[in-house]
């Protein structure tokens, strides 16, 4: 456990406001695939979605194709890692790999 706070959401959030067009809203606002409502960090940019919460005490980090057929998640570190991978997403320089959603 890494002892991620909602707090270190917001500074991820303060530090890619004027750089980026992000948003903070919380989870039910956003989508509907979401069982729990909480704070939650999104960024749209090449035809993907990108997501980040905290949960647990961790970053979860997701990203998702704008059709929702095919993603990834990863668990940033602290608020320096979540802000360096959220401006490579942003600014295309991402090197992750989208793998399809199971079939329901």
């Amino acid at each position: 456990m890494h002892d991620i706070t909602v707090d270190d959401l917001y500074a991820v959030y303060d530090r890619l406001k004027d750089r980026y067009p992000i948003i903070m809203t919380n989870s039910k606002a956003e989508d509907e695939h979401f069982t729990e409502d909480f704070p939650l960090l999104v960024a749209h940019h090449h035809g993907q979605t990108l997501w980040l919460y905290e949960y647990g005490g961790d970053f979860v980090l997701d990203v998702m194709d704008e059709a929702e057929t095919m993603g990834t998640h990863w668990h940033p570190m602290n608020v320096d890692g979540a802000v360096k991978d959220i401006a490579e997403f942003m600014e295309g320089r991402s090197d992750y790999e989208l793998f399809p959603f199971p079939e329901p």
